[in-house]
């Protein structure tokens, strides 16, 4: 059975983020999700806690392989969180460097 009692797509639409983080087991004592700010021309890459700007092809490519490292200890530790979080950064990268018209295949 549902509860209809809150609206959870407006409560989420004005929730402060540091107010979700601290009441769900989910986010906490983890690092923020990766995220693209076109507006600021920055990725944030959680698996590293690095951010770029997103016009850098050459440092984007630069830490494939330390994602891919976080990756590998992740799922040996059997961190699924940090795995998924790891994962999905190589994603954003592959997506970034294609939009700069560079060639991923072989790399990730």
């Amino acid at each position: 059975m549902t509860n209809k009692n809150l609206d959870w797509d407006k409560y989420f639409a004005n929730a402060k983020w540091n107010e979700i983080c601290e009441k769900s087991p989910f986010f906490d004592m983890q690092r923020p999700p990766s995220l693209v700010h076109q507006e600021a021309g920055l990725v944030y890459l959680s698996s590293l806690d690095l951010d770029f700007s997103l016009s850098d092809g050459d440092a984007l490519k630069s830490v494939i392989t330390d994602v891919q490292s976080v990756l590998q200890r992740s799922l040996e530790s059997k961190n699924y969180y940090k795995a998924a979080v790891a994962s999905t950064d190589l994603a954003i990268i592959s997506n970034l460097l294609s939009e700069l018209g560079i060639q991923t295949s072989g790399l990730i």
